[in-house]
């Protein structure tokens, strides 16, 4: 059976393909958009080549996994702090940065009366801000994955590992605003392979030993509190060379010694990440690769030695 088509009929036929096929393509490139912004939501990748913070400005709300790549060659961290009402990073920068460099600048001095006369200065919403996590720790040219509960709001990010001159990393260039909005990302809470338990009075409790592989590990901050450097508690993953001492690494952490902290860090620690401070009942995790070789989960406070913020651990061949 043959049919026979007018001009007009086969131009109309034409368009209908053509408008079927550009249908499909701008299907095929939402579907391919909504798998990008599905991958962004999660697993937010956070890049550091030189004092910076390479990511998105803008994230959903709820269970977020952050990817932290140190391609730089000190060893960095980030903490996210959750900014009072109105307070943006402006705000951070032009009201806080000031009291805290100048303080450092005389405590380098030597002039310790005159540098916490400068902290008189710290303004009152600083004491407002709330802990939001972080990512611990990263040596240079390693990456950590933490994953935390962000309600919605204005965080900071920051890093205040120490210039070799004692000014902090922040001061740099390693601040950065992210927002996190009311829409909720859907993302489930991880299960965890192991729990990490902190506490103020406690210490740091985890298993003894373990067997080389990948494991999510969970961190339940039982409580927290502000120490002396106006921060709380931590934990960060670090392994430790043939006859690397704890002394040295707690003597770094220790952020009330104006020495301390201070790039480059002491040899013999390998700095795998970690989950920085959260308020009290609150859970994060990290995922990370442990091969065989002798490990310590330490916090970055002053006297972390003294007050039992750490524990030491093995990891086994399978």
């Amino acid at each position: 059976m043959k049919f026979s088509l007018s001009p007009k009929s086969f131009y109309f036929i034409i368009i209908l393909v053509m408008i079927f096929s550009v249908s499909c393509k701008q299907k095929e490139k939402s579907k391919n958009e909504a798998t990008a912004v599905k991958e962004l939501a999660e697993v937010i990748e956070v890049t550091t080549i030189g004092m910076e913070f390479q990511l998105v400005n803008e994230i959903e709300s709820g269970w977020t996994t952050f990817k932290y790549i140190n391609k730089s060659e000190e060893p960095h961290f980030f903490i996210l702090e959750k900014m009072p009402d109105s307070i943006r990073i402006d705000d951070y920068k032009n009201e806080l940065f000031p009291p805290f460099m100048a303080a450092f600048k005389l405590f380098d001095e030597g002039d310790m009366e005159a540098g916490m006369k400068e902290f008189e200065k710290i303004p009152q919403w600083f004491y407002k801000v709330e802990l939001g996590g972080g990512v611990g720790l990263v040596s240079p040219h390693t990456e950590a994955m933490s994953t935390l509960y962000l309600d919605p709001g204005v965080y900071v990010m920051e890093c205040y590992v120490r210039m070799p001159n004692g000014q902090a990393h922040a001061f740099m260039g390693m601040v950065k605003e992210l927002v996190v909005t009311e829409n909720n990302n859907g993302q489930k809470e991880p299960i965890a392979d192991y729990q990490i338990s902190l506490s103020s009075e406690t210490g740091v409790q985890f298993v003894d030993s373990l067997k080389a592989g990948t494991y999510t590990l969970g961190v339940t901050f039982n409580d927290q509190k502000l120490y002396e450097h106006m921060l709380g508690h931590d934990v960060n993953l670090v392994k430790l060379d043939k006859g690397a001492e704890l002394d040295t690494l707690g003597g770094w952490l220790n952020t009330m010694d104006i020495k301390a902290f201070r790039t480059p860090a002491p040899e013999g620690y390998t700095f795998m990440g970690g989950v920085e401070d959260l308020k009290a009942q609150r859970t994060g995790y990290f995922t990370t690769s442990l091969t065989e070789g002798d490990y310590v989960l330490i916090s970055e406070i002053p006297n972390t030695l003294e007050r039992n913020m750490f524990k030491r651990f093995t990891v086994h061949k399978n």
